[in-house]
């Protein structure tokens, strides 16, 4: 989940890449480096923390030179500290490399090099690719060769970029199973983890796919498979919308990005018809359909079961993409799996799809980051299209795949006047909003307290858990998302003398079953901030949502949450940007 970056060019490296380095701060933050080349020499400067202190306390931008790699870390293999911080060094200094993945053998061949006397500053895995590239590099001469020879010694997920002391017109990466991709611009070229890093100075991109061996320089490209046989990849223009990044007036991307689901939600629903067509003819033919996604767009796949039942009389199985190897054997060419992500870069995800293809099954993807490695990979996709999601914890790409999972499901069974319906859920959005002073008198409440609790039943229970998610993920507040019918079969033992309890409680077909559990909740003393379109004088407090078709509730209800949750982390001190020991996407497994 790290972001590795990479720039040759005609103007000095460093600079720049401190400045781009700051759109990969998503995959990770833990600490970050650089490593330029001149005069035949690498000069390298990392520490602990953001881009922005150790640029500034380092002086990162000094750095010489006209190319050069840069990283920011989210640590897998050895703590957060300096030593461990990317990029990493070859024994002599010649060789410099950033990584993102894991190296599953490195233990064995950290072992190895140790033995032919290489000498190690870090507890990390990657480190060992400096180290194989300098003894690679001497027999090949070559910088090709060298991370061809390099590469079949390695087990696991990477992509990796390596800069030379004794070439610095040139800079090499590899790829397998961790993004990685080429930009290319006028006398200068990248190598990043996201197209998103250097979107502003070109739109033509380049993507690296697995087993590839990849070389940029000033006049271009050169891509070759692990065995060092040239391939022929030809640039993609890319959409430059994924350079808006700005915060605008808002204090942080997460206040922005919950202040934007007025436009995204709507946004969710231009749909090409013909794509629409395709993927409901897909499902409709389907023996089995199975819902995979991991953390939020999980709970967007439980709700895709309900729509699809609900709506397209479908029969779904629903499966975090880390557990999806238990249902392999079900998989066959009758079977169509529907693979949820907003990156597109979901290790987990990644790796189901790879089992489902193999065993015959058709692959449609609804994402938001077109360009990614599940996009690439699917038989058909959907975009969800909410633009970039800066802030690590989700908010507008879940409403967005809700929207269109409802919509998609609609449209299977001809309902049209839920697209009319799903539309008008702007202003509905605007006059939730609204209501953030309130939100935020709530979440001062829960300043002090330790253990919060949301329920909901049928369409709010997968809310619920996603309400809990948010606050665990923003403020650090252990939360848990329970189903109302479920309080009395043991989890009504956690409730004590003013435990808050969130409500999820719209007028529809639970209203009233939901209304008895928070009954029962408050003869045990709990507190319960009922979020509803309908007043109860048994809630505490109480945050007023609009009234909407029953099946677009979840929609609304979830926006509310995600104002509590990012209050309750100012409250808290917590940078509701960048949560501690989180990344956007998760690219290792």
């Amino acid at each position: 989940m790290c972001g590795i970056l990479a720039y040759i060019g005609r103007e000095p490296a460093a600079p720049l890449l401190v400045r781009l380095l700051k759109k990969l701060e998503y995959r990770g933050y833990d600490s970050a480096g650089i490593a330029t080349v001149i005069d035949s020499a690498i000069h390298m400067a990392k520490d602990v923390g953001r881009v922005d202190e150790i640029a500034s306390h380092l002086d990162l931008t000094s750095l010489r030179g006209f190319g050069g790699i840069a990283h920011t870390r989210w640590a897998t293999h050895g703590g957060v500290t300096p030593e461990n911080a990317h990029p990493h060094l070859s024994c002599d200094g010649r060789i410099a490399i950033v990584h993102n993945g894991i190296i599953d053998n490195y233990k064995k061949l950290r072992e190895e090099l140790e033995n032919r006397n290489h000498s190690f500053r870090s507890g990390t895995d990657s480190e060992i690719l400096a180290h194989l590239l300098e003894d690679n590099y001497d027999r090949a001469g070559n910088e090709i060769t060298a991370v061809s020879k390099t590469v079949q010694k390695l087990s696991g997920s990477y992509a990796f970029v390596a800069l030379f002391r004794q070439n610095p017109d040139v800079i090499a990466a590899a790829r397998k199973d961790s993004p990685l991709m080429i930009g290319l611009g006028d006398g200068e070229n990248f190598f990043a983890s996201d197209v998103g890093a250097f979107i502003d100075r070109t739109d033509r991109a380049v993507f690296v796919d697995n087993r590839e061996i990849a070389l940029i320089n000033t006049q271009g490209f050169k891509v070759t498979d692990f065995n060092g046989v040239s391939l022929r990849k030809l640039p993609t223009d890319v959409a430059r919308e994924v350079s808006d990044v700005s915060r605008e007036d808002f204090a942080h991307f997460t206040e922005k990005e919950i202040h934007e689901q007025s436009q995204t939600i709507n946004r969710a629903l231009i749909q090409t018809p013909e794509k629409i067509l395709a993927v409901s003819k897909e499902l409709a033919q389907a023996e089995r359909i199975y819902l995979i996604a991991s953390g939020t767009s999980y709970h967007a796949a439980l709700l895709g079961k309900i729509y699809l039942a609900k709506f397209a009389r479908r029969v779904v199985e629903v499966s975090l993409s880390s557990e999806f190897r238990d249902l392999e054997e079900f998989l066959d060419d009758h079977s169509v799996i529907v693979a949820i992500s907003q990156s597109g870069e979901t290790a987990d995800i990644l790796e189901a799809v790879g089992i489902a293809r193999q065993r015959g099954a058709r692959v449609v993807a609804l994402i938001n980051a077109e360009e990614s490695s599940l996009s690439r990979t699917c038989d058909l996709s959907l975009s969800i299209n909410c633009g970039p999601e800066i802030g690590v914890a989700a908010t507008k790409s879940f409403t967005s795949q809700i929207t269109l999972l409802n919509f998609l499901a609609s449209q299977m069974a001809q309902k049209r006047r839920n697209q009319v319906e799903l539309e008008a859920l702007s202003k509905k959005v605007d006059n939730i909003l609204a209501q953030d002073k309130v939100v935020r008198r709530v979440a001062h409440k829960f300043n002090a307290v330790s253990d919060l609790y949301f329920i909901g039943r049928g369409v709010h229970y997968p809310i619920a858990l996603e309400g809990a998610l948010k606050m665990k993920e923003l403020s650090y507040i252990h939360a848990e998302g329970l189903s109302a019918g479920e309080l009395k079969h043991g989890t009504l033992a956690l409730v004590t003398e003013n435990t808050p309890v969130v409500a999820l409680n719209p007028e529809d077909a639970t209203y009233e079953e939901t209304l008895n559990s928070v009954s029962e909740l408050k003869a045990r003393g709990a507190r319960v901030i009922g979020v509803s379109n309908r007043v109860s004088t048994l809630y505490d407090d109480f945050i007023q949502i609009p009234s909407v078709p029953n099946d677009l509730f979840p929609i609304i209800e979830v926006i509310p949450l995600q104002l509590l949750a990012y209050y309750a982390a100012l409250e808290r001190q917590a940078d509701p940007d960048y949560p501690r020991n989180l990344a956007k996407s998760v690219t290792v497994k």
